[in-house]
């Protein structure tokens, strides 16, 4: 398949980061009502979606620091957000759980984000909608492949 010219590249990747960001500051203004920083409503929802995982794992799948989720799971456990249990399998570990109160809450975020998807999706015919979505998910596994390539070549420069 041929490459995409230059100046095309650009501009998806700018209209990428745009569509991003305005995603973002949308739903921030549509959340504020919730009284929740960016950060904290990220890890309810994260937290929301697989209850019971480790600081670790939840800091990796949000490209974190561990001692930032430690400190934002610290805040969020005393405000009655998340509780943190110890992990049976690993003493030095803990798992984390939001409470029945994150729960409302993330289902509040779950609805919020659906409507705003449905906002900004208004307009685009379904099909276009599936070769958008076809498309975006083609870029994703492309860099998902470059990136595993990319370790395992910066991994074998190191030995």
């Amino acid at each position: 398949m041929p490459r995409v010219h230059a100046h095309e590249a650009r501009r998806i990747s700018l209209l990428l980061s745009d569509i991003n960001r305005q995603v973002r500051s949308v739903f921030d203004r549509r959340v504020k009502h919730l009284g929740l920083t960016r950060a904290q409503w990220m890890f309810l929802f994260y937290l929301g979606r697989e209850p019971g995982m480790t600081q670790s794992q939840l800091a990796e799948l949000m490209q974190m620091e561990k001692i930032s989720v430690s400190r934002q799971a610290e805040r969020l456990e005393s405000a009655g957000w998340i509780e943190r249990r110890d992990d049976r399998a690993d003493a030095r570990a803990y798992r984390l759980y939001p409470t029945a109160r994150a729960g409302r809450v993330v289902a509040k975020l779950n609805a919020l984000a659906d409507e705003l998807r449905a906002d900004y999706l208004e307009g685009l015919p379904a099909g276009r909608i599936a070769a958008l979505t076809e498309d975006l998910g083609r870029i994703r596994a492309n860099l998902v492949r470059l990136r595993g390539a990319e370790g395992s070549r910066n991994g074998a420069s190191l030995s």
